[in-house]
């Protein structure tokens, strides 16, 4: 008989009109193209948006230009044992941050950190805290499955080079940004990430899930 988990937590943003946009990006929008309410047999929306809108994974694609895409990623990845690391204050997260998540190969190490307070913010901040270089670098060596942020980006907003990136997705490290882990207490989990499935996809919209 299947387990049921005691506790479902969904860490995922809810996509709307409100939904904060990494700046320049196409924000969400819907259109409603049939409705009971106005004498169709049928609801019926249609929907655009950016393709890192709200919680959504990066694949290497993104930043790689032989990169995977989305839709060739092994389905097996978007389950996995996964680890909540709190980072307190901290301005941004470091090498010993990523250390004490005690990252090994297939973890997906997810990052609850002060951008927490700013997912109910309907202005972009640009000081959020994200990933240094050498905390990427030591995730990437680990041989991690993915690494996740409660705000827009792994990357500092001050950097345009974007090297965080290139060393997770070069080592085919899967990104989840904005991640809603305010309830999501310290510890390990099981890590559901359901992408999108799109066909040469850079990333995608995705439901996030932590069982335990």
């Amino acid at each position: 008989m299947t387990q049921i988990p005691r506790t479902v937590l969904d860490i995922s943003v809810p996509l709307d009109a409100r939904t904060l946009v990494y700046p320049g990006d196409p924000p969400f929008r819907r259109e409603i193209v049939a409705s009971i309410r106005g004498g169709d047999s049928y609801n019926l929306s249609a929907v655009s948006m950016s393709a890192h809108l709200g919680t959504h994974i990066d694949a290497p694609f993104h930043f790689l230009e032989r990169g995977a895409t989305l839709d060739a990623i092994d389905p097996a990845r978007w389950v996995s044992d996964a680890v909540v690391v709190d980072t307190g204050d901290a301005r941004a997260i470091t090498a010993d941050h990523a250390r004490a998540a005690a990252p090994r190969p297939g973890l997906s190490v997810l990052f609850r950190t002060r951008n927490s307070v700013l997912l109910g913010e309907r202005i972009f901040v640009d000081d959020f805290c994200a990933l240094t270089l050498d905390a990427a670098r030591l995730l990437a060596e680990a041989g991690v499955n993915a690494v996740g942020i409660d705000y827009l980006s792994v990357e500092s907003y001050a950097d345009p080079a974007y090297p965080v990136h290139g060393v997770l997705l070069g080592a085919g490290v899967l990104i989840a940004e904005n991640l809603d882990l305010r309830l999501a207490e310290p510890g390990e989990y099981t890590l559901v990430l359901a992408p999108l499935r799109i066909a040469g996809a850079d990333g995608a919209p995705a439901r996030a899930l932590l069982l335990r």
